[in-house]
C-alpha cells in the first residue's frame, strides 16, 4: 500500500537519527513521500541535512509560523500526492516493523480517519495515561456513537495516525484555521458530522511519552481550556466525567503497583491539569 508521510520538527537533534532508522525498518508498506515541515531553531541545518541524506523532503517554518494545523495542511496539500497520508511526531517510537501497516490497513473510503494505539514509558502516570486511553480492542466510531461516547467520541492523536487524503481535502482540511493543538480533535468532528467514519487500531502501536514539570502541564492544560472555549461547538459534550475517572484509575493503579513516585506525584500532577484546564476555558 501506498502512503505519504508528515512530520513536523522542532529541536529534532536527538530525535531524528532514531527516526529515521526506525521509518526505515517499516514493511508492508510502500512509502512515496517523507516530509517534515522543519521549525527554524538552532542546529536545524544538521536535521535537514540528515534529512537529505536520509532521501526525505523537508520544508523550513519559521517558529512565529507553526500551527499544527495549517502546517499539516501545507504538507499534505502541497507535498503528498498519495490517497493515504500517515502523521507522526518527532518523538514516537516505532518498535514495530509492521506499526505503519497495521494502521493503515484500516483505511477505506468509509473509514477516512485512522489513529493508533500508545504506549507510555513503564512506572509513570503517562504509562497509565496511555493504558486507560488506548485499549486492547480495535473499533469504528460513526456519527451514532456521539451520543453514547459524548466527548471521547472525538479523541484521536496526531502522533500516530492516517488520513484517507482525497476526503480530506473534500471536507476542507481542517478548514485553514490557525490551531495550536487538537486539530486532530476538531478533524474527528468533522468526518463524524459529515457521514464518515473513524477508527482505531488497537494493533499498531507506538511508545510515546512525555516527561513535563508541573509548570509544563499548567501551561499544556491552559492552551488545551483556551481551545475549548474558543471552539464552542464542543460546550455540549460532557468532558467532566470522561477526566475524573482517568484522574481515579491512575490513583488504582498506582495502589495496586505500589508505584510510590506516581503516588507521590498525583495530587499535584493532575491539579496542574485541571487548574490549567480551567483557568484556559476563563482565558476568552
Amino acid at each position: 500500500m501506498k502512503i505519504d508521510i508528515v512530520c513536523p520538527l522542532y529541536k529534532a537533534e536527538k530525535y531524528i537519527d532514531g527516526f529515521i532508522q526506525k521509518l526505515n525498518m517499516q514493511k508492508d508498506v510502500d512509502i512515496q513521500t517523507v516530509v517534515f515541515p522543519l521549525t527554524r531553531t538552532d542546529g536545524c541545518e544538521k536535521v535537514a541535512e540528515k534529512i537529505e541524506s536520509a532521501g526525505y523532503t523537508y520544508f523550513y517554518v519559521e517558529p512565529s509560523d507553526f500551527s499544527h494545523s495549517l502546517t499539516r495542511e501545507e504538507a499534505i496539500y502541497l507535498y503528498c500526492t498519495q490517497d493515504i497520508v500517515v502523521m507522526l511526531s518527532q518523538d514516537v517510537v516505532l518498535y514495530d516493523p509492521y506499526a505503519l501497516s497495521k494502521l493503515v490497513s484500516m483505511i477505506d473510503e468509509k473509514v477516512v480517519f485512522v489513529y493508533g494505539r500508545q504506549v507510555g514509558k513503564k512506572k509513570t502516570i503517562e504509562e497509565y495515561i496511555r493504558h486507560k486511553n488506548y485499549g486492547l480492542t480495535s473499533y469504528v466510531i460513526s456519527g451514532d456513537d456521539v451520543e453514547r461516547l459524548q466527548i471521547k467520541a472525538f479523541f484521536s492523536s496526531d502522533a500516530f495516525s492516517a488520513y484517507y487524503r482525497p476526503v480530506f481535502i473534500q471536507l476542507n482540511g481542517y478548514d485553514h484555521a490557525d490551531m495550536m493543538m487538537n486539530e486532530d480533535m476538531y478533524y474527528s468532528k468533522k468526518i463524524l458530522d459529515s457521514g464518515y467514519c473513524k477508527g482505531y487500531a488497537a494493533d499498531a502501536v507506538v511508545e510515546h511519552s512525555h516527561a513535563f514539570s508541573f509548570r509544563q502541564l499548567y501551561a499544556r492544560y491552559y492552551e488545551t481550556g483556551r481551545w475549548f472555549a474558543e471552539h464552542p461547538e464542543f460546550d455540549e459534550y460532557d468532558a467532566v466525567d470522561s477526566g475524573l475517572k482517568l484522574a481515579f484509575y491512575i490513583l488504582k493503579m498506582a495502589i495496586k503497583d505500589i508505584n510510590f513516585p506516581v503516588l507521590i506525584r498525583w495530587l499535584p500532577d493532575m491539579a496542574a491539569r485541571y487548574l490549567g484546564l480551567k483557568m484556559g476555558r476563563r482565558s476568552k
